[in-house]
């Protein structure tokens, strides 16, 4: 009885929310907004440098809740989102069509014709050596639009001081991410609650107005349904995250709880793997993508590629952002792939000499074919640079500031690059060392009075795993003495390779410490949950034998063991027995349908160690060589 309440509760409130949508609509600006928008010309688009601030500087990418905290530039974003958004969806400069670039409709953009064979795939190149730098130029097209709707409205404004103020806001507009990487300020949830709401009461030129909040989801205005290619994503008229399908097939409501506590669930782990990668990445194309080379063996498996795959496949949630060609739909998309560029800003001032080096394609785009060797020059389609036909190229997106933004942590303007770079160890130590086993044995290891880079780690411990071996824990936790040899430890990681196309559609590889529970659904909250890796992928028309690989500390779950007295230290003697025996993994297919291995093309899971040094002040841990102790499925 109670359960049926609850349930006709629930339907009720999702019928109010649906009525509610029905009535509101995006701002209305009192004039024809597609004069506005629409582009009277039919040369090719161009994606330029936006300008400096009046100061003369360059301006910041800000973090989505320190933007909201300036009323009138916020006001602009969500103004100019609502205004981007319903432009007609014929304008090749509408939201439909510019995020339509990285996927569906699968059609040219900006006069760029598909290669041949090759017309099955958004612009997009993942598993691909470009795939940050490409990610420049389109996320720099997004914000030009978005700077001249924002200058446009902000002139609309008729009282004088209003006016000004909002000009002011306007012009050194930038678009902004959000930090999925950091736990949120106390009291605020981890998915900024902006994205929650379908509506928003939004302050305009036009008055204040009741208006689809743009943040929220994107309605298609129309639906097409042949280009959304999947069921039953392809029946919905608008983007959706962790949609309640349960209640509706062709318009389930979004749950954005959900997203939210799948993505803090998955906070310590992705800390983690940031920390991996900004001490021990220190070659551009392992770091840059998720496409595997022999070279790489295992001990260079991860990528900042692949980390950003965690965000998409338990953002989406079984909604739009989890689809390879349908996620860029999703407003999210953009605050997580400009929090991505940031990622790799920081990770170049660390590596200023890194650079790319030929690469074969690991995944076809709409204008090349896997096995395409791609290098610093290879064009990004399909952004000009130039009226004369010339496209950006890597080389020419290597630095933020061609295009006219920066990061605050990366901002050239704050000093020297050794200086800057000494504050990156600082903040890296700060933000991803202290969720990471490193940060626990540096404060054993330095003691009191010695200068420690993880001033915030015993605070951020509690949090580093929800990982619990099935035996009853003292609060005790193991001996420094137990984990730390001659200044170091050892960290111990799982590996997973496979065929790029494998699977249609994305999946996550999960690892239990002992029997998973029998229900997939049991899965994520199970006690003996060591973490997973998440696969961002689909199948193309062209099949082939490229591999795609991402990788998961273990080190955090191993200490637990270490504690709960399993085994007596994290020495290969001690950890591989264990693993051996314990270690189980499992595949999730996006449909919530568990995935049997040896259906997955290609699939090759294996265990590796390295020794760390723990870091002192100004360091980040240095690590060996990674070896193979153990294969649990080739």
């Amino acid at each position: 009885m109670l359960r049926a309440a609850t349930s006709l509760v629930l339907l009720l409130s999702v019928l109010s929310i649906i009525i509610n949508l029905a009535r509101a609509q995006g701002y209305d600006f009192g004039v024809d907004v597609s004069r506005l928008t629409r582009r009277q010309t039919a040369s090719p688009i161009l994606i330029g440098k936006l300008p400096l601030a009046a100061n003369g500087t360059i301006p910041v990418r800000q973090e989505i809740r320190q933007m909201r905290a300036d009323k009138h530039k916020w006001d602009l974003f969500i103004l100019s989102m609502s205004m981007f958004q319903n432009a007609d969806q014929d304008d090749p400069l509408s939201y439909y069509q510019v995020t339509g670039i990285h996927g569906v409709p699968f059609v040219p953009w900006n006069g760029v014709q598909a290669s041949p064979g090759a017309n099955q795939s958004g612009y997009c190149p993942h598993s691909s050596v470009l795939f940050p730098t490409w990610h420049r130029p389109y996320l720099a097209l997004y914000e030009q639009q978005l700077y001249t709707m924002a200058n446009t409205i902000a002139a609309m404004f008729t009282d004088a001081t209003e006016r000004r103020l909002y000009q002011l806001a306007a012009s050194d507009f930038r678009a902004p991410y959000w930090d999925w990487s950091q736990s949120p300020p106390p009291g605020e949830t981890h998915l900024p609650d902006v994205f929650w709401s379908p509506m928003v009461v939004q302050t305009g030129p036009n008055g204040v107005q009741n208006i689809k909040n743009p943040l929220f989801s994107y309605h298609f205005h129309p639906l097409d349904e042949d280009a959304l290619i999947w069921n039953p994503l392809k029946q919905w008229n608008e983007t959706k995250r962790g949609p309640e399908m349960e209640i509706s097939l062709t318009s389930p409501p979004s749950n954005n709880s959900k997203v939210n506590e799948a993505l803090l669930s998955k906070l310590p782990e992705i800390q983690q793997r940031l920390y991996v990668l900004f001490s021990s990445y220190h070659d551009y194309n392992t770091f840059s993508n998720k496409a595997w080379a022999p070279s790489q063996g295992l001990s260079m498996m991860d990528s900042v590629e692949s980390i950003h795959d965690m965000i998409h496949v338990y953002g989406g949630s079984k909604g739009h952002m989890t689809y390879v060609p349908l996620s860029s739909f999703d407003p999210l998309f953009f605050f997580h792939h400009i929090m991505t560029d940031r990622l790799i800003a920081i990770w170049q001032m660390l590596n200023p000499s890194a650079w790319i080096t030929p690469m074969a394609a690991g995944e076809d785009t709409f204008t090349s074919v896997k096995g395409t060797i791609q290098t610093s020059k290879t064009p990004l389609t399909p952004f000009y640079v130039a009226s004369d036909g010339t496209f950006w190229d890597s080389d020419m997106s290597r630095i933020t500031e061609v295009f006219g933004y920066t990061y605050a942590d990366t901002d050239p303007s704050r000093g020297s690059e050794d200086a800057i770079r000494n504050s990156l160890i600082d903040k890296i130590n700060k933000w991803y060392g202290s969720s990471s086993p490193v940060g626990q044995m540096a404060i054993a290891q330095h003691g009191v009075g010695q200068p420690s880079p993880f001033a915030h780690a015993s605070k951020a411990n509690a949090q580093t795993s929800a990982f619990r071996p099935n035996v009853q824990l003292s609060a005790n936790k193991p001996s420094s003495s137990r984990l730390i040899r001659h200044g170091g430890y050892t960290e111990w990681i799982a590996n997973v390779r496979v065929n790029a196309d494998a699977i249609d559609g994305s999946y996550a590889v999960y690892f239990f410490m002992g029997r998973p529970p029998t229900s997939v659904f049991d899965w994520e909250s199970a006690q003996n949950l060591a973490g997973s890796v998440a696969m961002f992928s689909m199948k193309h028309m062209n099949k082939s034998q490229s591999k795609i690989s991402g990788a998961l500390p273990l080190t955090s779950a191993l200490m637990k063991m270490v504690a709960a007295g399993y085994i007596a230290d994290l020495s290969p003697a001690a950890v591989t027995p264990l693993l051996r025996e314990m270690l189980h993994f499992r595949v999730l297919g996006s449909n919530d349908g568990e995935i049997e291995p040896e259906t997955i093309e290609g699939l090759h899971v294996a265990i590796s160690s390295a020794d760390v040094k723990i870091p002192r002040a100004k360091e980040l841990p240095a690590w060996s060589h990674s070896k193979k102790r153990l294969e649990l499925w080739v």
